[in-house]
């Protein structure tokens, strides 16, 4: 990406605080959205010179640049017709962690659905008819988000993973997100799988007192995924027929969420910058795109590397 634009992110973050109390949210005192906000300003003054910059400052500078993202995404999407699907979403943003660049506990449990919502909001960026599973009514049996797209009914269906797992507990994600899909009212849908509680955040910034090379810090995040994902060749193929089969609405790729910061340095002209990563990592690639899900991957990872 570009170099993050202070000014404008600083702009995005007092229009969404803004969005937010039009909505009818309160970020309660000492919340950790609040605190989030609150890390985007801090880094402005530090941009600004007018504060320090801690001696560790990855943690404040992943929320700020986190949260100005998923703000961004939001602004983008609040004249859409359907922005009311988001509105359980939002009520609950003072409630845990809402961003996709770090790791949150699993007793976390408003960090899978702000998951949910980051999802559904790149999906307003580009679909109609959108619906939103409720965060707090949900039994667990509908994918998370339905909209159209080219004419036809999709759903997504989004799993956050807890903690590292084997290839089974992985599958098991996704075969649960296929079955969701197929009771569905949706023709087709494609699963996203969140890997943000089973990266190595640190590993894409372990320098404090510099910064890293570029290649380097792209280079390790790919590499964690690829350690991820490759687990899942263990998986017979007649176990992949059974989320996947001529007979199932869940379409390839399997999507794999991956989010980072880091601090680099160009190679081509040696300028320092921080770095916001964010890839969906494919599984499965379809061989033919007969319905439009490598379609659908493609524009949702295009809507994702947007600010706003």
């Amino acid at each position: 990406m570009a170099d993050v634009p202070f000014d404008m992110a600083g702009k995005v973050a007092d229009e969404f605080i803004e969005l937010l109390e039009a909505t009818g949210v309160d970020l309660k005192a000492h919340s950790q959205t609040e605190g989030d906000a609150l890390a985007m300003m801090q880094v402005l003054e530090i941009w600004r010179g007018r504060a320090a910059m801690p001696k560790d400052p990855r943690a404040v500078i992943r929320a700020a640049l986190g949260f100005v993202d998923l703000a961004g995404k939001l602004l983008a999407v609040k004249g859409h017709s359907d922005f009311d699907q988001l509105r359980p979403h939002l009520m609950n943003l003072a409630s845990g962690s809402v961003l996709q660049n770090r790791f949150a506990p699993v007793t976390d449990a408003v960090s899978n659905k702000m998951a949910e919502l980051y999802i559904a909001s790149l999906v307003m960026s580009f679909a109609s008819n959108v619906v939103v599973d409720h965060p707090d009514r949900s039994k667990g049996d509908n994918p998370d988000v339905m909209f159209t797209f080219r004419g036809r009914p999709w759903a997504i269906a989004v799993k956050t993973l807890a903690s590292k797992r084997n290839a089974r507990s992985i599958y098991d994600n996704i075969k649960y997100g296929s079955d969701q899909i197929q009771v569905s009212d949706a023709d087709f849908g494609l699963i996203v799988i969140n890997l943000k509680n089973v990266l190595d955040h640190d590993a894409l910034w372990p320098q404090l007192d510099g910064p890293i090379e570029e290649e380097m810090a792209r280079n390790e995040l790919n590499s964690q995924i690829s350690e991820i994902v490759s687990s899942l060749s263990e998986i017979p193929e007649s176990d992949w027929a059974l989320a996947f089969g001529p007979d199932r609405k869940a379409e390839p790729p399997i999507l794999f969420l991956a989010q980072g910061v880091s601090f680099v340095v160009r190679s081509t002209d040696g300028g320092r910058y921080l770095m916001p990563m964010k890839f969906f990592s494919t599984y499965l690639d379809a061989k033919k795109d007969s319905h439009g899900g490598v379609k659908l991957a493609h524009t949702l990872n295009d809507a994702m590397q947007s600010l706003i």
